[in-house]
């Protein structure tokens, strides 16, 4: 009998309708893996969305100019020459200074992040202010617009006076909106406006001062700002400037998001994984119900293709009713995900219904059930027709499994990992931690398994409880599997979220420098370090020359304004390089390739020590050349050794160190770090800030609580996603424990039968879910130990932190998670009459 897909749709669902109750358990496990990658990918959408439609305001411009020194005079003519073509233009100068609330060494101070505006400013987006007045009458001529949290921290109102620099600012307002301030996970203080004149005021702006130059150009209605923006960076052939367009704005913070939320999608895809396995249990169990129903199929002359055809049409559709319901749940999961992580968001975003996020989850879920539904739907070729008359007697199906489906069921989860990680490097760690993960767990259960046979000794309670781990049709090994790796997944995140707290509460504490002080002018190094000593008990600061540069070629060949490269290698290319010089290897840096310079090879030529990570994204090594451009003027210099930098010291690290005398003439500023008590902190920063106001201070306790405060929002997010792990796997334990029922039904009642009470069954039963609990919860804390470390040690260069507690209340709580499923799962059957069960057989 060949069958049509008519004939398979009709039996596939005639089956289902007739055993609706038992896919309930798979129904489940695939809405909450579903639910997970679809929330997680909506957020994102509507968040890209947001971005997209203030493409414009985040920029504040068509196009922007953006440079770390003044425009040189070429390019400076070039931009000009704009104005002819109907194009506007303003300017906007950014950098980091310190607030003062009063006059003398002890008046409050705050570091606030600058901006001085033009006219004309801002082009697109409307900057909102409190009183509402044009931007003209309420900056310039000494008035600044302030944050509202600078007037909560120094205890000002609007009216009062603050100093910047040299100069004194009356606050006109506050500012409730900015359309293009800079969209970072966190600041490093509130924000002050000024006008561009009152910035001339301050004398902040000096040689070597850390200052972002910003043209914004606004196109006349029509032009588009692609075709312009290229035509404009191939004139301006400086290497410190970029152009931009309002696409390209704020990078960073896209980049910040495209990542979180895939490793967040990742997550949920675990979920979705997990309730895979329960799937592969449910699809076993209903096989091994309908054998009789096969092998009268094969007897009527369906062939098991025929036969397979109508099981693959039934799973699908079910797949495709648990993804549906999925894709319903993720899509109202988006506003529990949203206030999580609101802290992060500086912009308002409308959470919409994403057609691609839903569609996606619907390929993953009917992908992920059909692969992991493959395996035991497979057995249906072992079926005979004889088994209708032989099963009593010969239970086990003959012939091999099929093992090559085994490749075709890998490569299928591999290539939905690849697509959902949207990264070969990233879903190939994936890949492989995942399949690891799984082995591991495996080899576990079967383990845990194996020993259960040969427990001979104990209570009888003990005995009983352990047996039922091996009895006929078990699904031990399943749970053991899904709930570790669920118990794996939110274990890692908590033993990552104190590793780093740990070492955040280490640095805090004084194993980092109370403070990093920025622009200090050569001729203020000497008299700042006595007033910093002065004020600190006696401790001074470590100074270190600094001269700013743009790398502008390798091994002699330019680097190109628009190379196209990987794009981690941009930031490489690009950024801002402050470099110094040292005669001997500075604290935290260890060379690992070549050897530190002597004095005679220093006066011979210049020579360079530069990072090893570094050195490997601009493929350099020793002997290699790298040339700087240091306000106009290029520096060659050649590779002699590469140096390992422990980053977490928060000490001053450098990329690339130069010899001594190889940047004499450059203009150089200096950077100071200061290991202060806490009490001294705010002394000794008022101290310097009357001082010196050009000076700016950067209290590093502050920066570590924001920091801080960031992983908590991170962590609280993945905390959820990595919960809908355990509910899944969770589920795939009730739905195990549904599918022996009537096993566990029957052993009860012959206990019961032969003198046992209701408590010793029920302990029974406790027992056995404890065992799974124990060795769900110590296999998945041993794997999240694991691969925290991994994390740590490879991806954040973090050093690893034992969290005993942290693992221990991940096996505890997977005891009584299991032990709550298995009491819902089987108390009613502690209550079943031993004669009304035995008398139905």
């Amino acid at each position: 009998m060949r069958g049509s897909g008519l004939f398979a749709l009709r039996m596939a669902w005639r089956e289902t309708r007739g055993a609706h109750r038992h896919f309930v358990y798979f129904l489940v496990c695939i809405t909450v893996g579903v639910a997970a990658l679809v929330g997680v990918q909506s957020f994102a959408d509507s968040l890209t969305l947001a971005i997209a439609r203030s493409a414009k305001s985040l920029l504040g411009a068509d196009v922007e100019i953006r440079a770390t020194r003044p425009l040189s005079p070429d390019s400076a003519v070039v931009v000009a020459g704009l104005t002819r073509e109907g194009v506007a233009l303003t300017r906007v100068r950014e950098l980091v200074a310190m607030a003062q609330a009063g006059a003398g060494p002890r008046a409050p101070v705050q570091l606030v992040e600058l901006k001085a505006v033009e006219q004309g400013y801002p082009f697109y987006g409307r900057l909102v202010t409190d009183p509402d007045r044009p931007l003209a009458s309420l900056v310039g001529h000494g008035k600044a617009l302030v944050h509202p949290s600078l007037l909560t921290r120094l205890r000002l109102a609007v009216g009062d006076r603050i100093r910047i620099g040299d100069l004194d600012l009356t606050i006109s307002g506050v500012i409730t909106e900015e359309p293009d301030r800079s969209l970072g996970v966190f600041s490093l203080g509130p924000r002050v406006l000024i006008a561009g004149e009152d910035l001339d005021r301050t004398a902040l702006v000096r040689p070597g001062s850390r200052v972002r130059y910003r043209t914004l150009i606004r196109l006349p209605e029509g032009r588009d700002a692609g075709p312009f923006r290229d035509a404009l960076a191939r004139q301006l052939t400086d290497p410190a400037v970029r152009v931009l367009t309002y696409a390209q704005a704020q990078p960073g913070f896209r980049r910040f998001w495209d990542q979180l939320t895939m490793y967040l999608g990742l997550t949920g895809l675990v979920a979705l994984m997990v309730g895979g396995i329960g799937v592969a249990v449910s699809v076993r169990a209903f096989v091994s119900e309908k054998l009789a129903t096969i092998a009268v199929l094969k007897c009527l002359g369906a062939g098991w293709r025929d036969v397979l055809a109508i099981y693959l049409v039934q799973t699908a559709l079910l797949g495709l009713g648990g993804s549906l319901a999925g894709a319903a749940l993720g899509s109202a999961l988006q506003p529990v995900l949203a206030p999580l992580l609101a802290r992060l968001l500086p912009l308002p975003v409308d959470l919409i219904l994403s057609p691609r996020a839903v569609l996606s989850g619907l390929a993953v879920g009917v992908g992920v059930t059909l692969l992991f539904s493959l395996w035991p739907l497979l057995e249906i070729r072992r079926v005979q027709p004889a088994l209708i008359l032989r099963r009593p007697v010969e239970p086990r199906l003959a012939g091999r499994r099929p093992w090559p489906a085994a490749l075709v069921i890998g490569v299928g989860l591999s290539a939905l990992a690849l697509w959902q990680a949207g990264s070969w490097k990233v879903g190939g760690l994936f890949i492989g931690g995942l399949a690891a993960a799984l082995l591991l767990l495996a080899l576990s259960a079967r383990l845990i398994v194996a020993l259960s046979r040969h427990t001979r000794r104990g209570p009888l309670v003990w005995r009983q409880g352990v047996a039922n781990l091996h009895r006929p049709g078990s699904q031990a090994g399943a749970v053991l599997i899904s709930l570790g790796l669920a118990v794996t997944l939110i274990v890692a995140v908590a033993v990552l979220e104190v590793s780093l707290r740990r070492e955040l509460a280490y640095r805090s504490a004084g194993a980092a420098p109370a403070f990093f002080f920025i622009d200090i002018q050569p001729d203020q190094a000497e008299p700042f370090s006595r007033v910093v000593t002065a004020h600190a008990g006696g401790v001074a600061p470590d100074l270190t020359p600094v001269v700013r540069s743009r790398l502008v070629a390798i091994n002699g060949v330019p680097i190109a304004p628009d190379a196209t490269t990987r794009r981690e290698d941009v930031w490489y290319l690009t950024r801002e390089y402050v470099l110094t010089w040292a005669a001997q290897t500075p604290h935290h840096n260890t060379v690992i390739a070549g050897r530190w310079w002597t004095p005679e090879e220093a006066a011979r030529e210049p020579l360079i020590s530069v990072e090893e990570e570094i050195a490997r994204q601009l493929d350099v090594s020793l002997g290699s050349t790298l040339t700087f451009d240091i306000q106009g003027v290029s520096v060659t210099a050649r590779v002699v050794n590469l140096r390992r930098v422990d980053w977490q010291s928060l000490d001053s690290n450098f990329f690339v160190i130069f010899s001594p005398g190889a940047l004499g003439g450059a203009p150089a500023t200096y950077l100071a770090t200061a290991r202060v008590r806490q009490r001294d902190e705010d002394r000794v920063q008022s101290a310097v800030v009357a001082a010196f106001p050009n000076v700016t201070a950067i209290p590093v306790r502050e920066v570590l609580e924001r920091v801080s405060s960031v992983l908590d929002q991170i962590a609280l997010a993945m905390r959820l996603v990595a919960g809908l792990s355990v509910l899944s796997g969770l589920v795939v334990m009730a739905g195990a424990l549904s599918i022996t029922r009537y096993q566990r039904l029957y052993e009860s009642v012959i206990l019961k039968a032969l003198g046992a009470t209701r408590g010793f069954v029920g302990r029974v039963f406790a027992v056995e879910y404890a065992l799974l609990g124990v060795g769900a919860g110590l296999g998945g804390a041993a794997l999240a130990g694991i691969l925290a470390w991994a994390v740590l040690r490879f991806a954040l260069e973090v050093p690893w932190s034992w969290a005993p507690a942290t693992l221990a209340l991940g096996v505890l709580a997977a005891i009584v998670l299991a032990l709550a499923v298995g009491f819902l799962g089987t108390h009613r059957l502690l209550g079943r009459k031993p004669l009304g069960v035995l008398r139905s057989e």
